[in-house]
């Protein structure tokens, strides 16, 4: 129990993750130009509410054409860049996500052909093969789309923060205090959506794995008449995987719902307190 215990905290540790530093390094060209179009992206997305709300403060008259015009023009511009650094972003973002998972299959697999013959007396083949297509698919996802997103919220967050502060100091202090509220129920829920995620995942490799190592010594199956028996044995499996999958989609699911209740409500209730102090002056 305590080894289960302690390969779980490994499996949550972040520190594995230093191990594709080196990877990413290598590409570097790919990472500026991430990192470049990620901020002008955010940054723009931070500009647009307020260029709005300025043409809207100016007010719409005859006599304010130009301006209004001119306004409309900048608004297209900001538009205009704010797509081309998002493009920029996914290219680059996606590219180095891509390239590193190449990188890193081909270490893997050269590695796994230095191992000594007992290893494979141990480990399935399909196995192997499901770790070595699945796994890294999972590590392509987080450098190719989850650290940019994060990085991006991050930059939003801040910057978003700041123009509340200077806006009202009140309502950002109330925004303020209800995150908390709403980020640790997401922090306790998202660590059993994590590993529930994980079973399924294992649980699919090790159907997966099976299915491999009967189809590869499939004639000395046929030869026994041993059909109907791996047939029950890989239906039991994928319909484990498929029990796995549905527990991890459940908890998804009401991961959502808290998300976007307890999201919204906050913002309701910022807009409340906001038209309160409205009508108060």
């Amino acid at each position: 129990m305590a080894q289960i215990t302690s390969a779980d905290e490994r499996r949550r540790s972040l520190k594995p993750l230093r191990r594709l530093f080196p990877y990413i390094t290598h590409y570097r060209t790919l990472v500026v130009g991430a990192i470049i179009s990620l901020v002008i992206a955010a940054a723009t997305t931070l500009a647009l509410p307020l260029a709005v709300r300025r043409m809207i403060d100016h007010g719409f008259s005859s006599s304010s054409t130009t301006f209004i015009a001119e306004y409309f023009a900048a608004l297209v511009a900001m538009a205009a860049l704010l797509a081309a650094a998002s493009a920029g972003r996914y290219y680059f973002v996606i590219t180095l996500g891509e390239r590193v998972v190449a990188d890193i299959r081909r270490d893997v697999f050269a590695h796994v052909t230095t191992l000594s013959p007992a290893f494979f007396d141990t480990a399935q083949s399909g196995e192997i093969v499901s770790r070595l297509a699945a796994d890294t698919t999972q590590v392509k996802s987080a450098v190719g789309a989850t650290a940019s997103v994060a990085l991006r919220n991050v930059i939003l967050g801040l910057g978003a923060v700041g123009m509340m502060v200077i806006t009202s100091p009140k309502l950002s202090g109330l925004v303020i205090a209800a995150i908390p509220v709403i980020v640790l129920p997401l922090v306790a829920f998202g660590r059993s959506v994590r590993r529930k995620s994980r079973q399924a995942q294992d649980t699919l490799a090790d159907a997966t794995a099976y299915a491999s190592e009967q189809i590869g010594a499939v004639r000395t199956l046929q030869a026994f008449t041993n059909e109907k028996l791996v047939t029950g044995h890989f239906s039991a499996a994928v319909e484990a995987a498929f029990e796995a999958a549905r527990s991890s989609i459940f908890a998804r699911s009401f991961l959502t719902f808290f998300a976007i209740f307890t999201i919204f409500s906050s913002v309701v209730a910022v807009l409340w307190f906001g038209s309160r102090d409205v009508l108060e002056g």
